[in-house]
């Protein structure tokens, strides 16, 4: 049993090989049409009602874990996105690791996710770092960015 969240956002509960979604006190199967249910009880997760859909699929759920992993990792602009798609692919089975999207196709999630999130990108001269407002200032709002000169051969910056 995993929570995780989805490419929108919103928790996914990865349970006995299936996927399911919140739909206000249950937990509903994500395919269409299928009547699939969960709960909790405050203890522990059960599914209350069979599914139509399809048999438990194990690959389906890794591949979902696999995802998710690459969406977090991505948001950490240091690292490449070739170490956060070879990490992400060695914790799959080789059953999954067949079923998973292309090496390309993770690659440009990562750029994706990274555009969207308005990550810069890391600069190769003084003159290219651009410094947004929302990373000037601290969580309460208080100047984080005290000072900066804009010289392109000397520059200085001061934080506190």
């Amino acid at each position: 049993m995993t929570i995780i969240l989805s490419s929108k956002n919103k928790d996914q509960l990865l349970f006995e090989g299936f996927r399911y979604r919140r739909d206000r006190s249950v937990w509903r199967c994500i395919k269409d049409k299928c009547k699939g249910l969960a709960r909790f009880d405050g203890h522990i997760y059960e599914a209350y009602k069979s599914h139509t859909c399809q048999a438990p699929n194990p690959e389906e759920i890794e591949k979902a874990v696999y995802n998710y992993e690459i969406r977090k990792k991505a948001e950490n602009p240091h690292d490449p996105p070739c170490l956060i798609i070879q990490e992400a692919r060695l914790k799959l089975s080789s059953d999954a690791a067949a079923v998973i999207s292309q090496y390309l196709a993770s690659q440009r999630s990562v750029q994706r996710i990274r555009k969207d999130n308005d990550i810069p990108k890391e600069p190769t001269s003084f003159s290219e770092i651009v410094i947004p407002l929302k990373f000037q200032l601290r969580t309460s709002n208080q100047q984080f960015l005290l000072y900066d000169n804009d010289d392109n051969q000397n520059r200085l910056l001061i934080f506190a």
